[in-house]
């Protein structure tokens, strides 16, 4: 039973630190590009998140 947890705790850990890594990737970009994409920080950052993901977390990120 204690298997489960672990590797439940695993997934979650490995989630967390894809999403870490893709909104630091994601803010770097935004402030990088900010100025030549024309956007706000809000609409940059959901733009880089969105290309920077490496991990799809819904369904209609698979088939993109």
């Amino acid at each position: 039973m204690l298997y489960i947890l672990y590797i439940l705790l695993g997934l979650l850990i490995v989630l967390g630190v894809d999403c870490a890594i893709t909104a630091f990737l994601a803010i770097r970009d935004t402030l990088k590009y900010q100025k030549e994409d024309r956007m706000s920080f809000t609409a940059a950052f959901m733009k880089y998140f969105a290309k920077n993901n490496n991990i799809p977390t819904s369904f209609s990120d698979i088939f993109e």
